[in-house]
């Protein structure tokens, strides 16, 4: 099973791949511009909630997610986008392309073709979406885009600050219970995406700050065929038979799982090291309950991002404001109550999303667009201050 998007994603991580702009006129998206990975797209205020509404759109009250794959996490999402939709009187609808881009362009033409208020959209052949997404945005469409352009919201996350905070927490243990020396392999994702050479960069400098004893003895590039907890075992093996004595292993929560397998498997598994990934995936979360050598995990709040789009998409049709910007924000999860605590607000979305403050500790809010100033489209990938 394919995991490029959940691997760009944060794991999924989430990440911005290349600069953010902004175009007005919604008949045209240039691909001119910057694509250095590193540009930041516009300082953005936050979203302002107290705006006036507009009239409302006449729009369908329908909301559609193009799934592109059933992976755990997009279809915590789209659960997300069905109770909102539910809560506020809207269609929900969904089709799963099975990483097939023919296959998700045709669902999402069906999807316009029965009339929509908004569609929620990754990225998978952008080159092949782009088309239908720009006729979405001449339709009024609330475009909800994953990493996705061009969108009138866009999700995004920081990949730098995503790998120093696992990074810096790494370093922490090994200053507190490892004497500030230790070995690390790290599983890096950089040939998926641009935007993950950045969490890249964070992580090492994020172990940086244990000082110099801390060094990285292996640092392997895992493909998208092999990133999977079998890839995962597969790797750890044989990075244990030349580096033995490894006591730090970071990357995707779905490779350090198949490592954490690997180490316990061959009777190498101790209870001093400190395994951590990214992505929240319920097997990692899991062993981070069990408080042995998984010590963490940064998750991101699928089933509340899902949430807050299903009812940014009915205040969309309403004529209301609604954010151009959610940032994903990943959420260190260290011990078992951190792991409850993300747990229940994420089974609990519509209590959370009412607590502005308490649902912009999972997802920022940042600007402001209504079918009103619908020209004001992104054309990149956002990338958050």
């Amino acid at each position: 099973m394919s995991r490029r998007e959940a691997l760009r994603l944060g794991g999924l991580g989430l990440s911005g791949l290349v600069a953010a702009r902004v175009f007005s006129g919604c008949g045209r998206v240039s691909g001119a511009g910057s694509t250095k990975s590193a540009a930041l797209g516009p300082e953005l205020a936050r979203f302002d909630d107290s705006r006036p509404a507009g009239p409302p759109t006449g729009l369908p009250r329908r909301v559609a997610w193009a799934n592109t794959s059933d992976t755990e996490i997009f279809v915590a999402l789209g659960k997300g986008i069905e109770a909102a939709a539910k809560d506020r009187d809207m269609e929900y609808l969904t089709a799963v392309a099975g990483n097939d881009p023919a296959k998700n362009v045709d669902q999402m033409e069906t999807f316009l073709a029965r009339g929509l208020g908004a569609m929620a959209v990754q990225p998978l052949d952008q080159a092949a979406q782009r088309p239908v997404l720009q006729r979405a945005v001449q339709q009024g469409v609330c475009v909800q885009g994953i990493i996705a352009y061009p969108s009138t919201l866009q999700i995004a996350a920081g990949q730098y600050r995503i790998g120093y905070t696992q990074g810096k927490a790494a370093a922490e243990y090994a200053k507190a219970h490892l004497d500030a020396k230790a070995a690390v392999h790290y599983f890096n994702q950089d040939r998926l995406s641009p935007q993950l050479r950045l969490r890249h960069r964070g992580v090492l400098d994020g172990l940086k700050t244990a000082g110099d004893r801390v060094k990285v003895v292996s640092d392997l590039s895992a493909s998208e065929s092999d990133g999977s907890i079998e890839g995962g075992f597969a790797f750890m093996t044989r990075v244990m038979q030349s580096h033995p004595d490894i006591k730090i292993v970071l990357g995707s929560d779905t490779l350090v799982t198949g490592a954490f397998r690997a180490l316990e498997q061959t009777g190498l598994l101790t209870d001093d090291m400190y395994l951590s990934g990214v992505d929240g995936d319920a097997n990692a979360l899991e062993l981070v309950k069990q408080g042995g050598p998984y010590r963490a995990s940064l998750a991101f709040a699928w089933q509340l991002m899902g949430f807050g789009m299903g009812q940014f998409a009915s205040d969309w049709v309403d004529g209301k404001e609604i954010p151009r910007v959610m940032v994903a924000e990943s959420i260190l999860l260290d011990s078992p109550a951190r792991v409850d605590t993300y747990l229940a607000d994420n089974a609990d979305p519509a209590n959370v999303f009412r607590n502005r403050r308490r649902y912009e500790r999972y997802l920022r809010l940042l600007g402001n667009v209504s079918y009103a100033t619908r020209r004001t489209v992104w054309q990149r990938e956002y990338v958050p201050q």
